[in-house]
């Protein structure tokens, strides 16, 4: 279930790549087209190329590594609280109101100490997502720099993401010739 939870981190991140492409994208066609009329443009299907890419391999298997002892050591957190919520629940009724309150008071402690660890290790800007990132950012690079080879080599002037096109014709796509730029099968 983590391994999902990693390539799911993994393409949210690559979705945010697409959308701020996608984003600058919006934002310089206009320009663009007023400034020449004869743009030549291309599409890359950017997630399949990080997704094929070993060096993702790499760093998924890197991240699972790095995620496993940090989820046991949540897991084992939170099934002390519970079970420590579970023994005060037999034990409330036989206390006093000061020593459910004390205990109440633990309790709540503990309670926050799970979800701090969690926030810091998984939440945002937390172990993992540092982790992710470090990883990550030159397998991006790579593909990016292969994406501008290619662009450059053909011709193409202006290159999106697949998942931003509406329409266009296969001879565009210059996903392949990436991809084998990059020797990815």
């Amino acid at each position: 279930m983590k391994m999902m939870h990693c390539a799911g981190r993994m393409m949210n991140m690559t979705r945010r790549v697409i959308t701020a492409m996608i984003l600058g994208v919006i934002l310089v066609l206009p320009a663009a087209d007023a400034a020449q009329g004869a743009e030549k443009t291309g599409v890359v299907d950017f997630g399949k190329i990080m997704q094929q890419m070993p060096e993702t391999k790499r760093a998924e298997a890197t991240l699972q590594a790095t995620v496993t002892p940090l989820q046991k050591e949540f897991d084992r957190l939170k099934q002390d609280f519970e079970k420590a919520v579970a023994a005060y629940k037999q034990q409330a009724a036989g206390m006093t109101k000061a020593a459910r309150e004390q205990k109440e008071k633990e309790l709540n402690i503990k309670g926050q100490a799970v979800q701090k660890y969690q926030q810091d290790k998984f939440g945002r800007g937390g172990v993992v997502d540092k982790k992710e990132q470090e990883l990550v950012a030159p397998i991006r690079q790579k593909a990016l720099a292969s994406v501008q080879s290619v662009a450059q080599k053909e011709g193409f002037t202006l290159v999106l993401d697949k998942s931003a096109m509406i329409y266009g014709t296969p001879d565009h796509d210059l996903t392949v010739k990436v991809m084998n730029q990059l020797n990815i099968k």
